[in-house]
């Protein structure tokens, strides 16, 4: 018990010496850390709440059809100034998607002293659905706002009556809607359909759901989609099948069935 009270005294005398022949750098390190401390604090308040880096508006850039970057006329205006300091990127992204839910990517990118850039990717039509009218949806099932001709979309029948007609960037909730963008996804990512001329898929009995790939009724019934697919690729990549011939292949039977169509007289 002595021995550690005489090394603690020690210590204490120690450091008590040291501090003496270092006051001067000591007290010289003090007010330099204090007067950093106060640099830093006072810089920090100017960046935050100076008007110099305050912003009331976004501007929005959109891809162009051919990959151009367009300015667009019109700003996303926010509700009150914000300073670009404390902004919080996704918080701003996800304000802006939900005014403007036809947006599917929202990218903010500050640019001091006061600009800050929101690169829009609009939702992108790849099928139509028919409700009170043909409307065009994107795989999420949200009714987008395209104007561009999209007749060669496939188009989606058979869908809930309740469904009336949804406004661009509302998600229509159907269950026959996500199985039938299930079907397309996986037809989309088989290689042997990227060149198919996918018609209309019929989900009015989504037991017996079928789909028209170049004029070909296929009647895919429900379970093991891509299985179905797979087979489908083979029949139709039959160097011996005639296509044009074909009517309709049913692929819920273990043995596919096919029928053609009538010779003409």
């Amino acid at each position: 018990m002595a021995r550690k009270r005489k090394n603690s005294n020690e210590a204490v005398k120690r450091f008590g010496e040291f501090m003496k022949e270092n006051k001067t750098a000591i007290a010289a390190f003090l007010v330099i850390a204090l007067t950093l401390t106060g640099v830093f604090l006072w810089f920090n308040d100017f960046f935050r709440s100076s008007d110099y880096f305050s912003v009331d508006k976004i501007e929005v850039v959109k891809p162009g059809r051919e990959g151009a970057y367009r300015l667009q006329k019109e700003y996303f205006r926010l509700e009150f100034p914000v300073n670009i300091f404390t902004i919080d990127p996704a918080v701003l992204a996800a304000k802006i998607k939900q005014k403007h839910p036809e947006y599917q990517i929202v990218v903010i990118t500050k640019f001091l002293p006061d600009r800050i850039i929101a690169t829009i990717k609009d939702r992108e039509a790849v099928a139509r659905i028919k409700v009170a009218r043909v409307l065009p949806v994107d795989f999420d099932g949200v009714v987008v706002s395209e104007t561009a001709n999209l007749d060669s979309l496939p188009l989606i029948t058979g869908l809930e009556s309740q469904l009336a007609d949804p406004k661009p960037g509302t998600k229509v909730k159907s269950k026959r809607l996500n199985t039938a963008m299930g079907i397309l996804k996986q037809m989309y990512s088989t290689g042997e359909f990227r060149d198919s001329q996918i018609g209309v898929l019929n989900m009015t009995y989504p037991e017996k759901a079928s789909v028209s790939v170049d004029g070909i009724t296929v009647i895919l019934g429900s379970g093991d989609i891509q299985g179905k697919l797979d087979v489908l690729a083979s029949i139709l990549g039959d160097p011996a099948l005639d296509k044009a011939k074909v009517d309709s292949i049913d692929l819920r039977f273990t043995d596919p069935v096919m029928t053609f169509k009538p010779e003409k007289k």
